[in-house]
Formats: structure tokens, sequence, C-alpha cells
């Protein structure tokens, strides 16, 4: 026996695609923007490189501006540019097992994007078998 299919109408695919790019979409922009702040922990450590380590510097915690030395701010910086770099890598893993799957229900359910792969697929011809069917979305 076949499981039932979850998605009964064209509707319910259409939205549940639309809700696996809009997933797709915000994993990418938070590893982009958590990746963009590691480059800046990674400038600020540069910055750090070359001075004296007795030297006052000051840091944001929280709300607040703090003062410390360049001996004790910079193991901090490296520790949170660390952990940044970690979930990067756990987010780049997530966009990538998220791709897999909306590449597998684009699959599954013949879903083309217009306009995405119009001059690269020539028509193809009509046929009256339902199961041959696709699901056309319109690109965001």
């Amino acid at each position: 026996m076949t499981e039932p299919d979850p998605f009964s109408s064209e509707q319910a695919i259409v939205n549940h695609f639309q809700e696996l790019r809009n997933e797709l979409s915000q994993i990418s922009t938070k590893a982009n923007d958590l990746a963009a702040e590691s480059r800046e922990h990674g400038l600020v450590l540069g910055a750090l490189e070359h001075l004296d380590g007795g030297r006052k510097c000051y840091r944001v915690v929280g709300d607040v501006l703090v003062e410390r030395t360049v001996a004790e701010v910079k193991p901090a910086v490296q520790g949170n540019k660390e952990q940044l770099d970690l979930v990067v890598g756990q987010l780049v893993k997530q966009i990538n097992t998220k791709k897999m799957e909306l590449t597998a229900f684009q699959e599954k359910y013949k879903i083309r994007i217009k306009g995405e792969d119009e001059q690269s697929v020539p028509a193809a011809p009509q046929q009256s078998s339902k199961g041959s069917q696709g699901v056309l979305v319109q690109g965001s």
C-alpha cells in the first residue's frame, strides 16, 4: 500500500514549496549575517594584533561600553569569532539539507519556476495524463 499524498491540491503543493523556499531564504540570510559578523571580529583581531597587551580598549557588552585592556579583550573576541564560525558551519549544513529537500520536492511534483527554466527547456507537448502535470510557480 502506498501512503496517501498529504498535498491533495495544487495550491497546497505551491504553499508548501513557498514555505520551503522561505525557510531556505531565512537560513541563508542568517548565515550571511553571522559570517559578516565573524569577518568583523577578524578585523578587530587584526587591529588588536600589534597592540601592547596593557593598552586600554573599549568593548560593548550588551548595551554597556566597558573599559578593558587589549590582553583581556583579545581572547574574548577570538572565542566569539570561533563560536560564530561554528554556527555558520552548522547553518551551511542546514542550507544544503534544505536545498536537497526543496529540489526533491520540486522534482516529485514537477514544479517549474516561471522565468527560471523557460529559455533552456523547449516547450513540451501537452499531455492529458494527470500524473504528468506539474505545478508552475512564479519566481519571487
